[in-house]
């Protein structure tokens, strides 16, 4: 059934993300995880692709051990917002360590910075993972401006953004602006997955 579950997820985020500029995804907490591992499998197969992945939600450690082999391809990036803000430190080539999640500005230069040395014939994505999780570190009209920057600064790269939001934890902010500024909206629903 998992598995069944994920090749799902994969099918709909994926085909979502390579049409349309901005995706929202918008899920219970239950099937993060699932949605996590579809996304790394995505991320997996697609090799000539370059992706970003922004934590926000759990330190990039944690997601190297439960992902292993699918979190380590030489196609994705990683920016960690969580470890140094919990203290831990910790270097890793393969990841951009961030102070906090309170930090919006440093976020968006280290996204921008990445894809600035990436020349024009890759596809290009972003997840940011998650939306909703700012809101502990921030205060929510800060959320908002800092997600509409992101997007514009995205589309005029040619950069393809995944936005996800654990429903438990939105607010009606987040809930307005993921829905304005995202071309589609993935909304899962746990009877329905």
């Amino acid at each position: 059934m998992t598995n069944t579950l994920i090749d799902g997820l994969k099918e709909r985020v994926s085909n979502a993300i390579t049409i349309n500029q901005s995706v929202g995804v918008i899920l219970p907490g239950n099937n993060y995880s699932d949605l996590i591992q579809a996304l790394f499998e995505h991320i997996h197969s697609r090799s000539e692709d370059v992706w970003v992945y922004v934590t926000i939600t759990r330190p990039y450690e944690s997601i190297f051990k439960q992902f292993g082999d699918l979190s380590s391809g030489g196609n994705i990036k990683f920016i960690d917002c969580i470890s140094r803000a919990a203290g831990l430190p910790k270097i890793d080539p393969n990841c951009i360590f961030i102070e906090s999640p309170a930090h919006l500005e440093k976020i968006i230069m280290e996204i921008l910075n990445i894809f600035r040395n990436i020349g024009d014939n890759v596809q290009k994505y972003l997840i940011i993972d998650s939306l909703s999780s700012l809101l502990i570190y921030n205060d929510a009209q800060l959320v908002t401006e800092f997600f509409t920057h992101l997007t514009n600064r995205t589309r005029l790269s040619d950069i393809h953004s995944v936005s996800i939001a654990i429903e438990e934890e939105m607010s009606d902010n987040i809930n307005k602006i993921i829905y304005l500024r995202s071309d589609k909206i993935i909304k899962l629903r746990e009877s329905f997955i």
